[in-house]
């Protein structure tokens, strides 16, 4: 039953309900404004531990000044329960803006900016949240967030002996170290509980589920924070680096302040792509996929190519092809003559996955695919078809650049660079083979998006199987054949934890033998195929941009064996 006062404040309506308290909107008669009164839901006779323990935090938490802090104005007890009376946020909680969809990166960011600030001046003071989540995440009239009740999850702590539970926190959002029952806490426990958070805000829902409370938190003790790219490929496999870092299971490797969390948040590059809502709450979540790499629209026109390449040793010499971006039917008229002297001289149209369109268009699932058993790499007995670190002799691949790019060798491998946005660049061994597998170390050197592996079986008509993996831990292998594409994995792209995201290193191998293609990354299967279009040709690696900043890629030891039987 709802109170007609508390104290002097004139209770107007019930605003919010939890395990340990109420809030309700209420008037102040004497200052003649609307504030919220949180009426905590302990017996003061029946625990009177607890009324020390509520006037020492009651007193701390109202020294508490910042402007993203939600200001405490009063304390007291009405009928031997507490009560604290605060600030009247009119903008509402953050969960109440979630309530399952999910929220623009830029929002997402700059609520954390926003608060980050506070939980900087508190943690400095000793005082840790410990309860940190979307309903103490509140909202005034401008939209500006400020983080309330703190010092209550502290305050709970008194309540244990009547409760039995020495879980002090809302186990949803709970850090390792709290479902623990560790007594000593400090702000990283806050920072984990703030990575909940972002991730909520991204997807729409908590990292973990789970049918009991209890369940989810020992999920945060025990199982690995599943990759937010699955649930929005289209993020920046940055978002995923800061997550990684924010919810660490060790504390030790968290972000040690909030200020240094939002600086990593601060570094990515907001991408434009519409936002997509999930399904309905009775629905499988199914997240959008990126771009699929499908056949070309029928009719598009094609790109010519760039005059030739080649290295300076004949034994060895590969050839560049330029980028892949459309050019229009009176571009093609005009280099109608050049086109052809390209042809004479070995040159088609230049070749590569096709770019990603522009307009959303929807797709199929995002799916994920378990890992398998790791394949062993190959054994000294293998037979070696050709090998190159990329180090010792530096003349057998091109050295090329203009404003497209540029194929380059540095100290640490080589490199290619592609500048423009939806364009992609591949070079090719002047030897052939028919059964073979590829091998090549490979590491993005830019924080942009892009695509980037190995090619088979690459014919003088520039038809050829490509075996790639993105930037956001996807993969496809697909065929370049009579100038269409085709992802021959189905129509979207498929996700493997076995793909390090980002600007981590992987280690990538395609095998070309008979009619059986197989992909591997960091010596795990993500899948075979089959497919006869082609029976020999030569190998050679491939990287594409998907952001107008460019993308580049660095390889090391490129190997090319004869495939196991």
């Amino acid at each position: 039953m709802t109170p007609e006062t508390i104290g002097r404040y004139e209770i107007q309506s019930e605003i919010g309900r939890g395990g340990m308290a109420t809030v309700y909107l209420a008037y102040d008669p004497n200052f003649r404004r609307k504030v919220a009164i949180k009426l905590v839901s302990v017996n003061l006779q029946e625990n009177p531990v607890f009324r020390a323990r509520f006037e020492r935090e009651a007193h701390l938490i109202a020294l508490i000044e910042h402007p993203a802090i939600v200001p405490v104005y009063d304390f007291g007890e009405q009928q031997q329960q507490p009560y604290l009376v605060m600030r009247y946020m009119a903008g509402g909680s953050l969960s109440g803006k979630i309530a399952g969809k999910i929220m623009p990166l830029d929002e997402a960011i700059r609520i954390i900016e926003q608060i980050a600030p506070a939980l900087d001046a508190v943690h400095a003071q000793g005082v840790v949240h410990r309860d940190l989540k979307p309903g103490n995440i509140l909202f005034d009239d401008f939209g500006n967030a400020a983080i309330a009740d703190f010092g209550i999850a502290h305050l709970s702590e008194a309540t244990v002996d009547l409760t039995g539970s020495a879980l002090i926190g809302t186990p949803a959002y709970m850090s390792p170290e709290q479902v623990r029952g560790e007594s000593e806490l400090d702000g990283r426990s806050d920072i984990y509980a703030l990575g909940v958070i972002l991730f909520e805000m991204l997807t729409g829902q908590g990292p973990f589920r789970a049918t009991t409370p209890m369940s989810v938190a020992l999920k945060h003790l025990t199982e690995p924070i599943p990759s937010i790219l699955t649930l929005r490929p289209e993020l920046p496999f940055e978002v995923e680096l800061v997550l990684n870092k924010a919810l660490a299971k060790d504390r030790d490797m968290r972000y040690a302040s909030a200020s240094e969390m939002v600086s990593g948040l601060r570094d990515i590059s907001i991408p434009t792509t519409p936002l997509i809502q999930p399904p309905a709450a009775d629905a499988t979540p199914q997240p959008p996929p990126p771009s699929p790499v499908s056949q070309a629209a029928p009719g598009a026109p094609r790109a010519t190519a760039k005059p030739p390449k080649r290295a300076q040793s004949g034994a060895g010499s590969f050839i560049k092809v330029a980028s892949i971006t459309g050019i229009s039917l009176m571009l093609l008229l005009f280099c109608g003559l050049g086109l052809l002297a390209i042809v004479w001289f070995g040159l088609s149209t230049p070749s590569g996955p096709p770019p990603v369109p522009t307009e959303p268009v929807a797709q199929p699932a995002f799916t994920t695919v378990p890992l398998p058993t790791p394949e062993p790499p190959p054994t000294d007995s293998a037979e070696i078809l050709f090998a190159d670190n990329f180090l010792d002799d530096q003349t057998l691949w091109p050295v090329v650049e203009d404003e497209g790019g540029r194929y380059a060798y540095e100290a640490d491998g080589y490199h290619i660079f592609v500048a423009d946005y939806d364009s992609a660049f591949w070079v090719r061994t002047d030897e052939a083979f028919d059964d073979a597998s590829f091998y090549v170390d490979a590491r993005p050197v830019t924080r942009t998006d892009g695509y980037y592996g190995l090619i088979c079986r690459a014919s003088e008509q520039n038809d050829y199987y490509y075996f790639i993996i993105r930037s956001n831990g996807s993969y496809v292998i697909g065929k370049y054949q009579s100038g269409q594409f085709q992802n021959l994995l189905g129509d979207d792209w498929l996700s493997s934890a076995a793909i390090q995201p980002g600007v981590q290193p992987n280690r990538l191998r395609a095998d070309c033998a008979g009619d059986t293609l197989r992909f591997y990354a960091n010596d795990i299967l993500l899948a075979e195929v089959s497919d006869r279009s082609f029976t020999f040709g030569n190998g050679g690696l491939l990287v594409a941009s998907l952001d107008e900043q460019g993308f580049e890629v660095v390889f090391n030891n490129f190997l090319v064996t004869r495939p196991a039987q």
